[in-house]
């Protein structure tokens, strides 16, 4: 399999299964940590990384099929998803709104069925051809209904985008998420303490 891709927990490789062209994404050993250890934590990781792709899946948002999973080698299978990065398509298409709007209703999708993305920025968001959103790298997600992890989500994705890419987004995130209100006022409360912290240590 050819590498296509390095991250700090992980390795994207070419691959093909049952005839059909998929990534394979592999968590690499991390030496620093007792062997033992290391072992559980990646097999555990893969395992709820499949599980979180399968459950969002139920809950509407497109993001890779897992083809196969192989716990033992620390391994998941997806489907390749052909698409353009979030990233680059805003620096040719500044203000998409109802794509934008699509974004944050999908994020309310998972949120609303208790699924934090945990690296919610444009980096793991694809544009398909036919304009679709796909969501991918559950990596560092989790199951959780918390108010904190979902302002998270949407912090990150703010501070990822201009004012007005955000404003679109969160339109559309609102729409969908009953509890939006509450989770922009945690949201906000982040910022402060960020802010706080900054200044603590400038001091």
């Amino acid at each position: 399999m050819q590498i296509i891709a390095k991250g700090a927990e992980a390795e994207l490789f070419e691959a093909t299964v049952f005839g059909r062209k998929a990534l394979c994404k592999r968590r690499v050993r991390k030496r620093y940590r007792i062997h033992e250890l290391d072992v559980k934590l990646r097999e555990s990781r893969t395992r709820q990384e499949a599980k979180l792709l399968h459950a969002a899946k139920l809950a509407g948002v497109r993001c890779p099929l897992v083809l196969h999973a192989d716990l033992l080698k620390k391994e998941l299978f997806l489907e390749n998803v052909e698409g353009t990065g979030l990233r680059e398509y805003l620096r040719n298409h500044p203000l998409p709104k109802a794509l934008l709007q699509e974004v944050g209703k999908r994020l309310a999708s998972l949120h609303l069925a208790g699924i934090i993305h945990g690296d919610f920025t444009p980096s793991n968001i694809l544009v398909t051809p036919a304009k679709k959103v796909v969501f991918i790298d559950f990596g560092l997600g989790s199951f959780s209904s918390s108010l904190e992890e979902q302002a998270t989500d949407v912090l990150l994705f703010k501070k990822s985008v201009s004012e007005k890419q955000f404003n679109a987004f969160w339109k559309g995130y609102a729409e969908k998420n009953r509890k939006a209100k509450k989770v922009l006022v945690r949201l906000k409360e982040i910022e402060k303490r960020g802010r706080y912290v900054v200044r603590a240590q400038a001091g």
